[in-house]
């Protein structure tokens, strides 16, 4: 049986991350003003986890207190976040020697937690499309066009794009 990659997983998501992102830019303010800062904290909320993850990975304090920021960031600045966050990843499991070792961390909330690379990685990815999912209902809510972020699409349309490889 053969499975996905999880370059080719962390991929999608880089694409499906700046898709929404996009849509939710075409939001009218004027109009959509608070609906569209939900769908901007939720996408910052899934760059905090993304963050959050990535210092537990290496083992360091990521910096975060909560699982979102107070300040609301910009569409544009977070996309440059969320792109550069995801390199990282898919930089970081290029090399990345033991996957299933298990890294011991502390929850945002309170607790001591313990999860192998590749758990939090597959963790990070399921999150996402999670919250993806209900930004672009919200998009829809808000007159705009939700992208079309399944896997399916990515990989008959983008995949084999030098841009999108990994």
């Amino acid at each position: 049986m053969t499975s996905f990659s999880i370059p080719t997983l962390l991929a999608f998501k880089r694409w499906a991350d700046q898709q929404t992102l996009a849509a939710i830019a075409t939001i009218d303010d004027s109009l959509y003003a608070e609906q569209k800062k939900i769908m901007i904290r939720l996408m910052n909320h899934i760059y905090v986890v993304d963050a959050i993850f990535k210092g537990n990975l290496l083992g360091i304090d990521h910096g975060y207190r909560a699982l979102n920021t107070v300040e609301t960031p910009t569409v544009t600045d977070l996309a440059r976040d969320m792109a550069a966050c995801s390199e990282w990843y898919l930089s970081y499991v290029e090399q990345w020697s033991t996957p299933t070792q298990p890294i011991t961390f502390n929850f945002v909330e309170g607790g001591q937690g313990s999860m192998s690379g590749l758990e939090m990685v597959e963790h990070m990815l399921h999150h996402s499309s999670y919250h993806r999912g209900a930004v672009g209902w919200l998009i829809a809510q808000a007159g705009g066009i939700p992208p079309k972020d399944v896997l399916t699409v990515f990989l008959r349309d983008h995949a084999s794009l030098p841009e999108l490889s990994v």
